[in-house]
């Protein structure tokens, strides 16, 4: 008789990151997990302390993967910063599951508006970016990024949750002429202080 394949810590995470994307995070419990893996629940457990180590686990990859998508659009030439957003949107549309994950459960905390910009790795650096693409101080560049990415939330969220079909294109035009206005009313603002 053959030996069993071991299963390893890699093809746990693969098998619950696919009940992930399939069902949601509520699908991802040590049953669930195990039958994917025609296994008991043994495996699961001899490389995970508990579920929740799991589900971070989860979290952590589904960050990497974000993070990833977000840093080869800032990177690939043309507006930055623009890219980063269709980039957002994309994501929402190709990992929907991921994208609730991240961004529409309680994991995203924030009271205010302007504490979204600034909170998350990387956000200095496109903060920075804005401030030289615009000319704003980093007070009001982070305001005009606050913003941008409330338009642009909104946009992922509504695709994520298949209430919208909106295609890059159309995307493109809206966070455009977002940008354009806020950048307006910054200026001004700035000018006048």
């Amino acid at each position: 008789m053959p030996p069993k394949p071991k299963v390893t810590r890699e093809i746990v995470l693969d098998a619950a990151l696919e009940l992930l994307r399939e069902e949601g995070m509520d699908a991802v419990n040590a049953r669930n997990v195990a039958k994917k893996l025609g296994t008991s629940t043994q495996p699961i457990f001899s490389h995970f302390a508990s579920m929740e180590e799991l589900r971070e686990a989860i979290s952590a990859y589904a960050e990497h993967l974000y993070n990833t998508a977000m840093l080869e659009a800032m990177q690939g030439g043309g507006n930055g910063f623009l890219e980063m957003g269709l980039a957002y949107i994309r994501f929402a549309r190709t990992e929907k599951k991921l994208f609730q994950l991240l961004f529409m459960s309680n994991r995203l905390q924030q009271e205010k508006v302007t504490e979204i910009a600034g909170s998350t790795e990387g956000d200095d650096q496109v903060i920075a970016m804005i401030g030289s693409m615009t000319g704003l101080s980093p007070d009001l560049a982070r305001r005009l990024y606050a913003g941008i990415w409330y338009t642009t939330h909104g946009i992922a969220s509504l695709v994520a949750t298949n209430s919208s079909t909106m295609d890059d294109a159309e995307a493109r035009d809206v966070l455009g002429s977002v940008f354009k206005g806020l950048r307006a009313i910054f200026k001004k603002e700035g000018e006048e202080l």
